[in-house]
């Protein structure tokens, strides 16, 4: 039951991002398999992944865990995202 609880507040927090994102243009969706979102510019870019940390206080994206921000703003959250991708997907076939 512990589990259950702690996956839903992790995709009720995910949604507040969801929203977020959404907002700034960017296309959002929802993982059905885990608690996470996917994330891009525009329907061919490449994908970020976005889960919520285990001890659900932080957004967490890139594969090195490298960028976090507080769960408490969605918006700044959601607007650092934003600005990774630009900076990313500016510099075509390199990771940041």
């Amino acid at each position: 039951m512990e589990k259950q609880r702690k996956k839903a507040g992790e995709l009720t927090i995910l949604v507040e991002l969801c929203r977020e994102l959404a907002k700034l243009g960017l296309s959002v969706g929802m993982s059905d398999a885990r608690p996470a979102l996917s994330v891009r510019r525009g329907l061919t870019g490449r994908k970020v992944w976005i889960e919520v940390d285990a001890s659900c206080a932080s957004y967490v994206w890139r594969r090195d865990d490298q960028d976090h921000h507080p769960v408490d703003d969605p918006a700044g959250a959601a607007t650092r995202i934003a600005a990774y991708l630009n900076k990313r997907d500016d510099r075509p076939g390199t990771s940041p």
